[in-house]
């Protein structure tokens, strides 16, 4: 789930929401509209979880302080996992620099041999 901070819409009015994604205008829907179309095609549903639009959750308890911390917490996550693919990369660049040492390379080698750029000595009129 993204954080509120990665939502295209967070902190910005429509016109810069409407930049964002390449739209000529964005218009928004009120919530008791958007119930009112939901509920024609299943009027026997009397409830909806609109949480995600209002921040009032059915399970109660989710207030302002845990969405922060929650958001804290996976961005330390985040962090993390770049940390770790930062330190994947630059040891896979070290291997790859000492074998191009290793065979005298200026450039990575690609799992070639040693007779590119040789003539193709197959040929199907050979006597």
């Amino acid at each position: 789930m993204p954080s509120r901070h990665e939502l295209v819409a967070y902190g910005k009015n429509t016109e810069e929401i409407a930049i964002a994604i390449g739209a000529d205008l964005v218009i928004f829907q009120t919530l008791p509209d958007l119930i009112s179309s939901v509920r024609q095609f299943n009027p026997s549903i009397t409830n909806f979880d609109c949480s995600v639009f209002t921040g009032e959750y059915v399970t109660g308890g989710v207030a302002e302080e845990y969405l922060l911390h929650l958001e804290q917490l996976r961005s330390d996550n985040v962090k993390e996992r770049l940390g770790e693919t930062k330190r994947e990369l630059e040891n896979a660049t070290s291997v790859i620099e000492d074998k191009e040492k290793a065979v005298g390379c200026s450039g990575p080698m690609n799992g070639t041999d040693d007779t590119v750029g040789l003539y193709n000595s197959w040929n199907s009129k050979a006597p």
